[in-house]
C-alpha cells in the first residue's frame, strides 16, 4: 500500500499507533496491515530527536497530491481525534494519512489506493510539528 523509506517515528506516536491498530475497530481496516508493519521496522527514537521536516503525529502538512495537481493542506490526527465536520484533517488510518506519517519535506510518496489506482504526493512544508514546537508529551 505504502511505498516509502523506512519509518522513523518518536517513542510515544509509536505506542500509541501500536496500541490503536491492537483495538478491533481498528485492526480490520485495510491500511492497518500495511501501517503495522511499518511500525515493526520502524527506528523509534526520543520526541526531541525527531528532525523538524519529519511528517509526525499531529503536523500540520502542505503537500501536493501529483495526480490530481493540486496542493492541499492537512493535519495528521488518531482517527478517534478526528472531527467529522473538520475539512483540514487526516486520520493516519486513511491511505493517505498513513502515505504521509514519517515523510519528509521535499519527499515524493506513492501508494496504492483501496480501488487499486497509484497516488503520489510530494510534501512542501511543515507549517507546524509538534516536537518541532516543543510539544514533546501531548
Amino acid at each position: 500500500m505504502v511505498a516509502q523509506l523506512h519509518l522513523l517515528m518518536n517513542e510515544l506516536d509509536h505506542a500509541r499507533l501500536e496500541r490503536l491498530l491492537e483495538r478491533p475497530e481498528y485492526a480490520k481496516m485495510p491500511v492497518a496491515e500495511a501501517l503495522a508493519e511499518r511500525l515493526d521496522q520502524a527506528d523509534v527514537v526520543d520526541p526531541q530527536e525527531i528532525p523538524a521536516d519529519l511528517v509526525s503525529m499531529h503536523s500540520r502538512v502542505r503537500f501536493r497530491d501529483l495526480k490530481a495537481d493540486i496542493t492541499l493542506e492537512k493535519e495528521l490526527v488518531y482517527p478517534h481525534n478526528l472531527d467529522p465536520q473538520a475539512t483540514d484533517q487526516l486520520s493516519v488510518l486513511a491511505p493517505l494519512g498513513a502515505a504521509l506519517l514519517g515523510a519528509r519535506v521535499g519527499q515524493e510518496v506513492h501508494w496504492q489506493l483501496p480501488n487499486g489506482k497509484d497516488a503520489a504526493l510530494v510534501v512542501e512544508e511543515i507549517l507546524h510539528q509538534p516536537e518541532a514546537a516543543g510539544e514533546l508529551f501531548r
